[in-house]
């Protein structure tokens, strides 16, 4: 029997990032990709899109990664990365991080 996650209430995290959309159980992966592969699976590259909407769209700080021509001072690239996670009240979202400083 299929069942569909991702319809709870979201959680206030700083760290964690509910989705919105609902996900059908047998769809999602049953183990992590190979960091070598080249290969994401759907709800992967989904977080990785609603992280970088997040990045653009986000006014609490500035960065200049090297994207937005109108930006002035250093450009300095970022390195970021997403994990998805369901949490033990079956909650569907994602973990975001990035690597050195930011801002």
């Amino acid at each position: 029997m299929n069942s569909i996650i991702g319809d709870t209430k979201p959680k206030n995290s700083a760290y964690f990032t509910p989705f919105d959309e609902l996900f059908d159980e047998d769809s999602l992966p049953k183990s992590l990709n190979s960091p070598f592969g080249n290969t994401l699976s759907p709800i992967c590259t989904l977080a990785v899109e609603k992280l970088q909407k997040y990045l653009i769209e986000q006014t609490d700080w500035q960065h200049n990664f090297g994207l937005d021509k109108t930006m002035t001072g250093e450009i300095i690239g970022k390195m970021f990365g997403v994990l998805v996670v369901k949490t033990e009240d079956n909650q569907l979202g994602y973990l975001s991080a990035f690597s050195g400083k930011l801002a």
